[in-house]
């Protein structure tokens, strides 16, 4: 078996000359995150060309009604006919 001093000439992958674990992410990892990274830039590049601004400049709702509509009661079932 190797003495502890024989071992500490060869570099560890786990502890690099810092002594701190090693950060390096998988291949899987790493493309998980550029895919999600890319994503998260083409969901800001559609906000931003067709959502960040009304169609027309002088669209405007009033908040009553949008609130009416959003949070109105749901419209009463009607009763079952019989046959």
């Amino acid at each position: 078996m190797p003495s502890p001093r024989q071992l500490a000439a060869y570099p560890s992958r786990m502890r690099p000359a810092s002594g701190r674990p090693s950060r390096q992410l998988s291949p899987l990892a790493r493309d998980i995150v550029i895919v999600v990274v890319v994503k998260a830039i083409v969901l800001y590049g559609l906000w931003y060309a067709f959502f960040r601004m009304p169609a027309a400049p002088g669209m405007t709702m009033d908040a009553a009604v949008v609130e009416h509509r959003l949070f109105a009661p749901p419209p009463l079932a009607e009763a079952p006919h019989e046959r």
